[in-house]
């Protein structure tokens, strides 16, 4: 007869069932559209409701139409980005201007409310953790206020540098956030002493900060940095969202083939794929897809003639269960991008 312990001895092989039977990716024209008390028009990207196999977490985008705000509600934690237009958002009776691709976070509890002042209709992206809060019995939103048209903008206090109260940046607009790249051409040499890659037996960086620590350009040619859970970095002090930043390719190249826990990724511009564990996900502008993780083989792969820009999700509990599980599940990396491997031909690689 089956017991407990049976169960945890075939749990491995269900989570790896469910991942493979999930969803991996999500174009705009599949999106479903709803109108809700928060938003006039909202759709869920990588979330447990469309279908994907996440950690609880759950990434969505928003419009707000010229002349009109969101609601006001409080929740958990949140990362928004904003793919177009401009406006501001009230957050804790603080006003916060921002504009195209600027970084927002809504600290734990803090009502917040969203606003267009521009022309065109704001659209802005969302990550969020509800599920996982709700499993631990953490997740309660409540609604102030509900959408509807801007008549006179509120008399609050006004943010002149994205500061909070207790000097956490909550607005970061994209030309104040740092810039990773490669030396001079964008490409590096590698060092003398950078072992050979070989898929068979992939380089153990164990976590994030082993990824860090490889040289500039290796496994992109830019990256903007707007955050990262743990190191404050840009003053962003978030623990459980995290909207990373921009990981750029040019034109007709592909990245590092690497592994490691859960992400999210949206595409703003460009067209291409992901190898994701061996399955090719198509992504074009608003396509959201998932690397679901522990140990997921991955690279991106720039099929068209401009460079592209894919925003890197990741959620505190990957921090948690990279620094805690690296022994069985580390941070691995397989072989750099494209340019480096051609710029290095002098030394041996495989697994491209």
């Amino acid at each position: 007869m089956a017991n407990f312990y049976d169960g945890w001895l075939g749990m491995w092989e269900k989570s790896e069932s469910e991942k493979r039977a999930a969803r991996k990716g999500i174009h705009e024209e599949e999106l479903d559209w709803v109108e809700t008390r928060q938003d006039s028009r909202a759709a869920l990207l990588v979330a447990p409701e469309t279908g994907f196999r996440t950690w609880g977490t759950v990434s969505m985008i928003s419009e707000i139409a010229p002349g009109f705000h969101t609601g006001a509600h409080k929740h958990g934690e949140e990362s928004i980005l904003i793919v177009s237009g401009h406006g501001f958002s009230v957050i804790d009776n603080v006003r916060y201007d921002w504009r195209r691709h600027s970084l927002i976070n809504i600290p734990f509890g803090s009502v917040h409310q969203h606003f267009n002042t521009s022309d065109e209709p704001v659209r802005y992206l969302s990550v969020m953790t509800p599920h996982l809060e709700h499993f631990c019995g953490l997740h309660r939103t409540m609604q102030v206020e509900d959408w509807g048209q801007t008549l006179t903008e509120p008399d609050v206090d006004v943010s002149t540098d994205g500061y909070g109260s207790e000097g956490n940046r909550v607005v970061l607009h994209r030309e104040d956030a740092l810039v990773s790249q490669g030396e001079d051409d964008g490409v590096p040499v590698l060092p003398a002493d950078m072992p050979d890659f070989d898929p068979e037996h992939p380089l153990i960086l164990g976590d994030l900060d082993g990824m860090v620590s490889l040289p500039p350009g290796f496994h992109k040619s830019s990256i903007v940095q707007y955050m990262r859970i743990g190191k404050d970095l840009n003053d962003v002090k978030m623990h459980t969202t995290e909207i990373s930043g921009l990981l750029i390719d040019p034109a007709h190249e592909y990245g590092g083939m690497h592994a490691h826990m859960e992400a999210h990724l949206y595409c703003l511009k460009g067209t291409g794929y992901t190898l994701v564990d061996g399955v090719k996900v198509p992504w074009k502008p608003g396509t959201g897809f998932h690397v679901p993780g522990p140990q997921t083989p991955h690279r991106h792969v720039n099929e068209g003639d401009e460079e592209c820009e894919l925003v890197r999700i990741a959620f505190g509990i990957r921090y948690f269960w990279e620094r805690a599980a690296k022994r069985e599940f580390p941070y691995l990396y397989l072989s750099p991008r494209q340019a480096v491997l051609e710029k290095n031909t002098n030394r041996s690689f495989s697994g491209r």
